[in-house]
């Protein structure tokens, strides 16, 4: 991968992942509850436009196991069939859990390794954060047509989501 392409996937990511935290934020800040609730928690999910809703894409042809542990060291894996991407497109992750209100929290994301398509994942670490056993979501997307532009636009692409899928936290210790 030349220079300029990792250095464009790595400006992408970053785009994505505070892209995906300010729109956490807002509608963390707009929720109201919409009556759904987290099985695990039995706290009622505030998600008024249904934005954390479960959903997977066709093109994502083996989901992650729902409720998978994330956190302390597991790997929580994708397939992807290709079907939506160009060589050059990356694939990104966007975590949130739910706090003891039922409000949504960012935590954080990347890209997972490689493109276009097959066997994606990713196995981070997490060492403190209040996410800590409780319920949360995994949102897979893929970032399409990426330019370097100038200007103030810096980068452009479509974020596409192919999927929202639910997960579990366990913290590392």
């Amino acid at each position: 991968m030349s220079k300029l392409a990792m250095l464009m996937r790595g400006v992408v990511a970053a785009v994505v992942i505070v892209g995906g935290v300010a729109l956490a934020a807002c509608n963390k800040d707009e929720a109201s509850s919409t009556g759904s609730s987290s099985e695990s928690s039995g706290v009622a999910i505030k998600d008024p436009d249904g934005t954390y809703k479960y959903f997977s894409d066709p093109s994502i042809t083996k989901q992650p196991q729902k409720g998978a542990v994330f956190g302390n060291g597991q790997t929580i894996s994708i397939e992807y069939d290709g079907s939506k991407s160009k060589e050059g497109d990356s694939m990104f992750y966007q975590l949130f859990y739910v706090d003891t209100e039922g409000n949504v929290r960012p935590i954080t994301g990347g890209p997972f390794e490689g493109n276009t398509k097959g066997t994606f994942s990713t196995n981070s670490k997490v060492y403190t954060s209040d996410a800590a056993g409780r319920p949360g979501f995994m949102e897979v997307s893929i970032v399409q047509n990426v330019k370097v532009v100038g200007g103030e636009r810096g980068i452009t692409g479509t974020n596409v989501k192919l999927g929202m899928y639910p997960i579990k936290y366990e913290i590392s210790k």
